[in-house]
């Protein structure tokens, strides 16, 4: 896996413009789904061994399966969520539930991380088998994590602290670090994207079969 050439093989003016495109419109609700489907295209493209990046054709099928990876995450993360409800609601009533409120939002914050450690495969197993509910089979996307947990967990962590670098951008004034973040996030998740698909290769998980008519554009062509 070479993520420096993947870097500097998406710094070539022809596909520049891909990312940076979804990267701005990150950030818009309902546009970004276009963001996200592009992913899963580009994931597809990286499982058969592709080192080019998806065109921008059959926009709605791209639109659709972003709507899609957004039920995934929501699902992923429906326990934090529902923590983090359930401890705002007791932070509106007594001082008492108040303090146990706050705990249960700080424990929300933990939970959305062990949730979200297994997100990167399950993006990666719906981008191969198109398939959503294969996404939602815990047991097996569990599996293949165990197959490569060093370079797994090692890849998990430096994309947090990239995206916390992202979350700092943005304050950054007149609307400069909004831009500039909303761009920056969109390519760290392209180069994670990159990453987690080629660990996915390396496992069960991964059938290395791919459905046609999926829109990708190889190198060279």
């Amino acid at each position: 896996m070479d993520i420096a050439s993947f870097v500097r093989f998406t710094f070539n003016t022809r596909y520049m413009t891909r990312w940076i495109y979804s990267g701005l419109v990150l950030y818009i609700p309902v546009v970004n789904f276009f963001s996200l489907g592009y992913l899963a295209k580009a994931s597809r493209l990286f499982i058969i061994g592709g080192m080019g990046l998806p065109t921008w054709q059959d926009k709605y099928d791209t639109w659709i399966e972003g709507i899609k990876l957004l039920f995934i995450f929501i699902l992923y993360g429906a326990i934090p969520f529902f923590m983090f409800s359930c401890g705002f609601f007791l932070t509106t009533l007594t001082s008492i539930t108040a303090f146990f409120g706050n705990i249960i939002i700080i424990l929300s914050y933990a939970a959305l991380l062990v949730c979200s450690f297994f997100l990167p495969f399950a993006f990666a197993t719906y981008a191969e088998k198109m398939d959503f509910r294969k996404a939602l089979e815990f047991e097996n996307v569990l599996r293949g994590i165990k197959e490569v947990f060093v370079e797994y967990v090692a890849g998990y962590v430096g994309l947090l602290i990239l995206l916390y670098i992202c979350k700092l951008i943005i304050r950054i004034p007149y609307f400069i670090g909004f831009i500039a973040s909303s761009v920056l996030t969109y390519y760290i998740f392209l180069v994670a994207t990159y990453y987690f698909t080629e660990l996915y290769k390396k496992t069960t998980l991964a059938s290395l079969t791919i459905p046609e008519g999926n829109g990708a554009e190889a190198p060279g062509t």
